[in-house]
């Protein structure tokens, strides 16, 4: 059974000051491209849930299932023309085919555990647009993990209402503007390693 904290930060954006844009030269050029480590895949790095493994004998196993299975490997998460690629841009998420829940949760876990490593992390974050909080430890300096992968502090990233509504326009707000959200983050579980140890999709509802 999965125990932990989920810590996300929702963060209204038009509320604080504009963050100066890293990517903003190459975003006009469309020349973009991020480091990378490796390549994750699950038979190796397999999706992991608050340091644990996802797979049957975890209470959300239903909810990630079909996800894990359509996105086996990082290259598989990409848009089409990045997928053979033997150095693909993993900036180059696929967000019509992921989707935005599971989809976007074992995504960017794979991307992440690619990245290894947490500034490149919050720089990947940074081109999608999000608010990055974080690095943030939350459990004490002297605390000893009690199990492989057990996390202890987090990074995470936020849209506010008016960039989800951009990116993943609802049947609702096209139709009535209307919607159920009002916030969208991305919170990234981080290990003593420093290491990923989890992704979770956090969507504030009315």
């Amino acid at each position: 059974m999965i125990a932990g904290a989920i810590l996300v930060a929702l963060k209204p954006a038009a509320a604080e000051e504009a963050e100066v844009d890293i990517w903003a030269a190459c975003r006009q050029t469309d020349t973009c491209v991020i480091e990378y480590d490796h390549l994750s895949e699950q038979t190796t790095e397999p999706f992991l849930f608050l340091g644990y493994v996802m797979d049957g004998e975890q209470a959300r196993w239903k909810q990630y299932r079909k996800a894990i299975r359509n996105y086996p490997d990082v290259q598989s998460c990409l848009t089409e023309e990045e997928r053979a690629k033997e150095n693909p841009n993993l900036l180059k998420l696929d967000w019509e085919r992921v989707g935005y829940w599971s989809g976007a949760e074992v995504c960017i876990f794979r991307i992440s555990r690619s990245l290894a490593d947490l500034e490149r992390i919050k720089s990947w974050l940074s081109f999608h647009d999000f608010r990055v909080t974080g690095y943030n430890r939350y459990r004490s300096d002297d605390f000893v993990p009690t199990r492989n992968n057990q996390p202890v502090g987090y990074v995470s990233g936020s849209w506010s209402v008016q960039q989800y509504r951009e990116k993943n326009p609802t049947l609702l707000w096209r139709l009535f503007e209307f919607d159920l959200i009002y916030g969208y983050g991305i919170s990234l579980s981080i290990s003593e390693e420093f290491q990923v140890v989890g992704a979770y999709i956090n969507a504030s509802t009315k």
